[in-house]
């Protein structure tokens, strides 16, 4: 089947475009971070209802009307975490992947285990906290913007089509476009659910399992699968 074909992308989401001002120096870009940080302390310590921009400005030690030359809302504020969030999300994708790639030995390495520790990379930043705490990440879930997910999405599609291409690796298969189309979206769409729902699964080795065990029964190579077979069925019976 056709391999997906990538697409250049950033790695680092735009700043959302309802910003005020545009975050050029290091001065602008210190004051957003301070401003994050006042965020998800209040929203770690308060809960989503005790998140106000009067509130983030006074634990920033900035005025609001300083808050509102970069942010109108709490929502825009909010959404613009989540821009940064996923920008750190897709670095460190791109990091291991990379490392990956440079590795003279990665096709004798386990097929099954580099798709999970992508999937882990993946699962601490959309949904348990990975730079962002598990309450923001929901509350990013809860205001997002449905074409700026979709953006996220497609650079994590592009970045995997371009691995798994370059390795070669003889358990893995070069995903067609559907078969990336369709891992991608079903695993952020997984992760999506469990945030929303606050699901007690989050955390949890089964969760983690059971997304790497998808996207190996997607991707692994017939030959693949047959010998995981042989060898489940020559293990003794207890």
């Amino acid at each position: 089947m056709a391999a997906a074909k990538p697409t250049k992308t950033s790695a680092q989401p735009q700043a959302p475009a309802s910003l005020r001002r545009q975050p050029s120096q290091a001065r602008a870009q210190q004051t957003m971070q301070t401003l994050f940080k006042a965020a998800a302390q209040i929203l770690d310590k308060e809960g989503e209802a005790g998140l106000t921009t009067n509130k983030v400005a006074a634990a920033a030690g900035f005025s609001i009307g300083t808050l509102y030359q970069y942010f109108p809302s709490k929502e825009v504020l909010v959404q613009a975490m989540a821009a940064k969030g996923q920008g750190m999300v897709l670095q460190e994708l791109g990091r291991y992947l990379t490392e990956l790639e440079n590795l003279p030995d990665v096709r004798a390495l386990d097929g099954r285990e580099l798709l999970g520790k992508a999937i882990r990379i993946l699962v601490r930043g959309f949904a348990t906290g990975k730079g962002l705490s598990q309450s923001l990440i929901h509350l990013c879930w809860t205001l997002e913007k449905p074409e700026e997910t979709a953006s996220a999405v497609r650079q994590v599609a592009d970045r995997l089509a371009v691995f798994f291409e370059r390795i070669d690796h003889p358990a893995l298969q070069t995903p067609s476009t559907a078969q990336m189309f369709v891992l991608t979206r079903s695993v952020i769409g997984t992760l999506r659910s469990a945030s929303l729902e606050k699901s007690p699964l989050l955390g949890s080795p089964a969760f983690e399992q059971a997304l790497t065990q998808m996207a190996w029964a997607l991707l692994a190579r017939p030959e693949a699968h047959q010998a995981a077979g042989l060898a489940l069925g020559a293990r003794p019976i207890k």
